[in-house]
């Protein structure tokens, strides 16, 4: 018997701001996988995207990018990890007020990441 697979379900002010990022091309040139977010709604009135980082040289292995009530972002690196069973956060960079075009060099300074794919042209 073949197995189900869980739905994907996109929230559109999430994939916003993988966008702002630099989409598809972002996440093969930083390697940054389960993205989790939650978007807009009563109970949650500042939508997020967060994911899990590779190795890089802050030190961080999450980041977690709020949109704000001005439309800017917020954005926070950190360390996490299980110890006891309990989340433990450290090394915690805070970032308010990055406006989009500013989100991928903020990334890109922290981390040290690349963050588009490299345009290649041919000159004859």
């Amino acid at each position: 018997m073949s197995e189900e697979k869980a739905p994907i379900v996109v929230v559109e002010e999430a994939y916003t701001i993988l966008q702002h990022l630099g989409g598809r091309g972002f996440l093969a040139m930083t390697g940054a996988y389960n993205l989790f977010a939650a978007g807009r709604s009563a109970s949650n009135p500042l939508p997020w995207l967060r994911m899990d980082l590779q190795r890089n040289e802050a030190g961080v292995n999450r980041l977690k990018i709020t949109v704000s009530a001005t439309d800017n972002y917020l954005m926070e690196f950190y360390h996490q990890e299980l110890v006891n069973l309990e989340p433990v956060i450290t090394n915690k960079q805070v970032f308010e007020e990055i406006g989009v075009e500013n989100l991928a060099q903020t990334f890109r300074e922290v981390t040290g990441y690349e963050t588009r794919m490299p345009r290649i042209i041919r000159i004859d």
